[in-house]
């Protein structure tokens, strides 16, 4: 190739816009010869000093240089441009007779120069010492040029109509509006720390959020101090301010937010919400504000995590009644799960006070390392340790329940915790006794966690080198943190969950005989009882002179009765019914507390109202109280006292008929009595037997499922993993079937009306008793077409009722019960 270029003799023909070299551009840009090139000495690229070549270049115009001799004179720089020449611009460039004007610019002349131009009636202060009273202003600190005013809550600068130099007065009122407004927000969060620590009872949340902020408070001071006390301008001035300044108008936004608080609980609610709306607008604090609120949320926590069983330790914590009352932070699941353990650990404690899981020490379990930090949540982990924790719990439970004891030492461990002062080798006076119980106080409360407030600083800094005024949009993390503080507990709850569901089932359906007190509540509430049924009849209405009944039937005066005679006449209904006078409950009569409208019903003997006053008093012993709870036997007394009406027309037109069967008893006295008896059996069978006995059998089966899995769980070892209904499910499906049973009574509001027709009848048929109708056929007859039509009026309310609930679009579970009590009552009524 070489050999190709040295033998190439035609030259290129180039050409360009610059004349000046045209002439020159073939030969020099020739390739030299390879084999006679050398190089040679490089030419100094200083300016000329011969005035020979000075002279020589002076010659000719500026426009056009000369090029003679050496080449490389073209690329010496001519310091000497002459005057009328610009190299500055495109015109000059463009047109050489191009003359630049002159612009004078105010700022090249420095701030001396811009001050001259102001009014003379403001007063210029030095730039360094200025600078240095803003730093402070901004850091929330006073001056000698702006004083904090405790009582306005602002700074108040000490001079008036000043300015900084090289600043017009409106520009450095701007300047100290923004720093005025950030030293504000340190001095009044300052001001909260100190109120919040010299609070005599604070909330314990309101405590831990003080010390969050003095602990980003301190941060910012420490970062900003140094570099803000040696800004060289105001414009790097509020630049260092930028982030800072944000970061502060949040706390002091979830400071404020929080101020009307009265209960940890409402604090915590009130925090949660403020950073949701924090981490919505894309705050670039928001790591810190779950660290924050983890702080915040820790007393809470620990509360949790005692009342659940979870830990053990003996803090000093407030109290915590309305723990889980208006917790926006929680969602009702959480709520719902937290309650159900709470509650399950109570029970727990009265009915088997030695359990393992009450007791996880004392059994050799270790107790759960509950996690204390939101920052680096590790799920997967948590949910091993909490896995560990059933097993040793299950473990535990298995050698309980076998009878087995505790592992040696660990009993006098526990014992010596629970040591009272009354069981100390010493005895101490009041004043003696006062001051160790404030000492114990003192150390079981936790100090303050250096640790965590490191972090947060730590979380300040980063942050803030983070953070800047030019922040590209992509850098945003927009991501909304899922992290909430129960987040790290819930598999412990899950567990602790489990197995005090499958405990107290265990302990409820065995040791103290659920089914039993559900079966005494069925027999006597609801009438399930036939002894018991015979025994109430003959001593509420028999009137045999052998009896020591009240003798309902023929007493138009003298009602109710006094104390002792219902007390005589109720004597040994229940021990005789029951078998034994040692009744579950203390199951006794009573007399129901009623308003004046209901006295005056039940003052009248003729009224199917005459024994709304009697009831039956029942107290389940603990801790079956919580499936009896009062919600409950107040729903089966409201069921007693319909069936009693029932019970008494039953017996009434019982004696009708048997009346009406005699020889000589006219057709119209027959005809009356059938019809009577039809109406009353048809309502008591339908109350009896769709209203009770349906309800109740399906309750039932649930019961027997519920111990058929239990039973399974024992053989297989296992705490539940079959039965997971707790023992408030399993209370709500008893109020269930208790709400169910009152709807067939017609105890519901939706049902006054159909309730009303039946009392109606009832009270019609009983008022025939007093009137003298044997002699009166054609009277009785009117009765008997009477209580026909209303008859017919209760099967049009039946039907009014379907037709109402058929037009819904959508049936509620209520609703479709509705129809089918009605259709079912209607075609015993005879209905077509």
């Amino acid at each position: 190739m070489l050999d190709t270029l040295h033998h190439q003799k035609r030259p290129t023909k180039t050409t360009t816009e610059l004349p000046l070299i045209d002439s020159h551009f073939d030969a020099e840009l020739r390739l030299p010869d390879i084999d006679t090139f050398q190089f040679g000495k490089l030419d100094d690229l200083s300016l000329p000093e011969e005035p020979e070549q000075e002279a020589s270049i002076s010659h000719h115009k500026p426009s056009e240089p000369s090029l003679s001799g050496d080449i490389e004179a073209l690329w010496k720089l001519d310091l000497n441009t002459p005057d009328n020449v610009s190299l500055r611009t495109w015109e000059a460039f463009a047109n050489e007779h191009h003359v630049e004007s002159r612009v004078s610019c105010i700022s090249e002349a420095g701030p001396r120069a811009f001050d001259a131009l102001q009014s003379h009636d403001t007063d210029v202060l030095q730039s360094a010492f200025t600078l240095k009273c803003l730093a402070l202003l901004g850091l929330g600190r006073s001056s000698a040029l702006f004083q904090w005013k405790k009582e306005e809550k602002t700074f108040v600068p000490t001079l008036a109509n000043v300015r900084l130099s090289g600043l017009s007065r409106t520009a450095f009122d701007s300047i100290i509006d923004r720093l005025s407004t950030t030293g504000s927000d340190f001095a009044e969060l300052r001001q909260f720390v100190h109120s919040s620590y010299a609070n005599k009872h604070p909330l314990a949340a309101r405590v831990a959020l003080a010390t969050s902020v003095q602990a980003v408070v301190e941060a910012l001071d420490q970062n900003l101090s140094e570099c803000v006390l040696q800004a060289p301008s105001t414009l790097q001035l509020l630049a260092y301010f930028d982030g800072p300044a944000v970061l502060l108008a949040e706390m002091r936004n979830l400071v404020d937010a929080t101020f009307h608080a009265k209960t940890d609980t409402i604090f915590l609610s009130v925090c949660h919400e403020v950073i949701d709306k924090f981490t919505n607008a894309c705050s670039s604090f928001h790591s810190l504000h779950t660290e924050i609120l983890n702080q915040v949320s820790r007393p809470w926590y620990q509360a949790i995590c005692q009342k659940t069983g979870l830990t053990r330790e003996r803090l000093d914590l407030p109290d915590q009644d309305d723990i889980l009352e208006s917790s926006a932070h929680i969602s009702p699941h959480d709520s719902a799960q937290i309650h159900e353990v709470m509650t399950g650990t109570a029970i727990l404690a009265v009915s088997a006070p030695s359990h393992p899981l009450l007791h996880t020490a004392s059994w050799g379990i270790e107790q759960p390392d509950l996690e204390t930090s939101m920052m680096n949540t590790d799920i997967d982990r948590i949910t091993k340790k909490a896995d560990k924790y059933q097993q040793d719990l299950l473990a535990a439970i298995s050698r309980y329940e076998s009878g087995d004891s505790k592992p040696h030492g660990a009993e006098t461990k526990e014992d010596f915790d629970d040591l009272t002062s009354e069981q100390l080798p010493w005895s101490l006076d009041q004043a003696q006794q006062t001051y160790f119980e404030g000492v114990g106080t003192q150390f079981t409360q936790y100090p303050l966690n250096q640790a965590d407030a490191s972090e947060i600083q730590l979380l300040v800094a980063n942050v803030l080198k983070d953070v800047d005024g030019n922040q590209d949009v992509s850098r945003l993390d927009l991501h909304i943190p899922t992290t909430t503080t129960l987040r790290r507990l819930q598999p412990y709850l899950n567990v602790q969950a489990r197995l005090l569901n499958g405990t107290l089932l265990r302990l409820l359906f065995r040791q103290f005989s659920l089914r039993d007190h559900l079966t005494l509540n069925r027999s006597f509430h609801l009438l399930g009882n036939g002894l018991f049924v015979q025994h109430l009849t003959t001593a509420l209405f028999t009137s045999e002179a052998n009896t020591h009944g009240l003798r309902l039937d023929n007493r138009s005066k003298q009602w109710p009765p006094a104390s002792s005679e219902l007390r005589l006449g109720l004597m040994g209904v229940l021990s005789e019914a029951y078998g034994s006078n040692d009744i579950p409950g203390n199951l006794s009569f009573a007399i129901r507390e009623l308003g004046d409208e209901e006295i005056e019903k039940c003052l009248d003997a003729d009224s199917i109202h005459a024994l709304d006053f009697l009831r039956l008093r029942y107290e389940a012993p603990a801790p079956l109280d919580v499936i009896l709870d009062d919600a409950a036997m107040s729903k089966y007394d409201d069921c007693f006292r319909v069936l009693l009406g029932v019970l008494r027309m039953l017996h009434f037109v019982t004696l009708l008929r048997t009346t009406a069967q005699q020889k000589d008893s006219p057709a119209a006295v027959q005809a009356f009595a059938h019809e009577a008896w039809s109406c009353v059996s048809s309502l008591a069978s339908y109350f009896f037997d769709i209203g009770i006995t349906g309800p109740w059998k399906e309750f039932q089966r649930t019961l027997d499922g519920i111990e058929a899995d239990l039973l399974t769980e024992d053989q297989e070892g296992c705490y539940g993993e079959r039965v997971r209904i707790s023992v408030s499910g399993l209370r709500d499906k008893h109020n269930d079937m208790l709400d169910t049973i009152r709807s067939r009574l017609f105890l519901r509001s939706r049902h006054n009306k159909l309730r009303s027709a039946v009392e109606d009848i009832f009270g019609f048929i009983l008022g025939v008793q007093h009137n003298d109708l044997a002699t009166d056929e054609s009277l009785l007859w009117q009765q008997k077409n009477t209580l026909r039509e209303k008859i017919a009026g209760l099967r049009d309310i039946l039907h009014e009722l379907t037709r109402k609930v058929g037009k819904k679009k959508d049936l509620a579970s209520q609703d479709r019960d509705d129809v089918f009590a009605a259709e079912v009552l209607g075609f015993r009524l005879g209905d077509e």
